[in-house]
């Protein structure tokens, strides 16, 4: 930790220094001073100092889209999540109600099938007494 605050430290005076001199550099080419080479360096870093606070504003920029995506795709899988819990119950009570009449339908079945044999054996033993009424 006491690492990261030497290196911040060190960072700070360095820029500071840059703007310094990069202020010196700009007075001389404001008074159409010729620039040395010392100038050029200053006016590089300068221009380096630049593209390095450019970059770290849009990587703040870029973070704080990927936070607001992220927050964007937690609400949509919640609501995917919501969608597919409600499926789930409904396939449950579908496949109950296809059950409760499954059942229903064995019953009527058996029930049939009991009133087919006893009209049968009815229509037997009438045969078997004589009597040749129809049934209808």
């Amino acid at each position: 930790m006491l690492g990261w605050v030497f290196v911040l430290m060190v960072e700070s005076v360095v820029a500071s220094a840059i703007d310094k001199a990069l202020e010196t550099v700009l007075r001389k080419v404001g008074e159409g001073k010729k620039l040395t080479t010392e100038d050029l360096v200053v006016l590089m870093l300068g221009l380096f100092q630049e593209i390095r606070k450019d970059v770290t504003e849009t990587n703040k920029r870029i973070d704080a889209i990927n936070d607001s995506l992220s927050k964007r795709i937690d609400e949509v899988n919640k609501r995917i999540d919501e969608l597919s819990k409600g499926m789930s119950e409904m396939r449950e009570s579908i496949n109950r109600r296809i059950d409760e009449t499954n059942k229903r339908i064995d019953t009527l079945y058996d029930l049939l099938g009991k009133n087919i044999r006893s009209t049968n054996k009815t229509r037997n033993n009438t045969k078997a007494v004589g009597n040749t009424a129809p049934i209808m």
